[in-house]
């Protein structure tokens, strides 16, 4: 009788936890489904009506300026920058401040545009933000950003990988006075091959050395 009750309580114990776990296991799963897939588009032309005063240049920040801020300033974890030129003021300020905040961020650009005027490479040595670039012949010409892909394969509900691509160079030139075209998206497999060749480079690549950067 004692070991029949036993048996009993026991069953109801394996029960109630196998019932917990599956709807543990459904509940995240329907939260996973539930997660929009973000797939935007950005367009930039030279007629973008101004939605704002820049905070560091003279320049005025359009809709669509402020969208990729929007995306930009979004990490929790990590950034990855691979540009071809790099001297927007309020993207550099954005980088830094995250940097600040504790997100990894990490830049690649291409050697001869790495100390164009305006750039932000002395400002990202001086905080700790690793630069690298390639001295070649050819060109550093990629323009895409990846947005929390450290945790890509993590199932975690604070943040959403994201990658930024297009023709836009992170330059004044290019969105105040371009037609230009960026797209967002949360697609695991296109994120993937892209952070695959950013892993790539940023081993190829090497740190832009300090002797540089004093003589800029």
């Amino acid at each position: 009788m004692f070991l029949n009750s036993i048996s009993k309580t026991l069953l109801f114990v394996f029960t109630v936890a196998l019932a917990s776990n599956i709807a543990y296991k459904f509940y995240h799963k329907k939260r996973k489904k539930d997660k929009p897939e973000i797939n935007e588009v950005i367009m930039f032309c030279n007629v973008a009506s101004p939605l704002k005063h820049s905070k560091y240049s003279r320049c005025k920040i359009s809709h669509s300026t402020d969208r990729l801020l929007h995306y930009i300033n979004s990490p929790r974890y990590s950034v990855d920058v691979c540009m071809y030129v790099l001297t927007n003021p309020d993207i550099i300020n954005a980088l830094l401040k995250l940097h600040i905040r504790g997100v990894k961020v990490r830049v690649i650009l291409d050697a001869d545009m790495a100390f164009a005027s305006g750039t932000g490479i002395k400002r990202f040595d001086k905080i700790g933000i690793p630069v690298r670039w390639m001295k070649s012949t050819h060109l550093m010409h990629h323009k895409f950003c990846l947005i929390d892909t450290s945790h890509l394969d993590v199932e975690n509900e604070d943040c959403t990988p994201l990658m930024i691509i297009g023709s836009l160079n992170w330059t004044n030139q290019a969105v105040t006075g371009n037609w230009e075209d960026v797209i967002v998206t949360s697609q695991k497999d296109l994120i993937r091959q892209y952070q695959n060749e950013f892993e790539k480079l940023w081993l190829q690549f090497k740190p832009i050395v300090v002797f540089r950067l004093n003589k800029c």
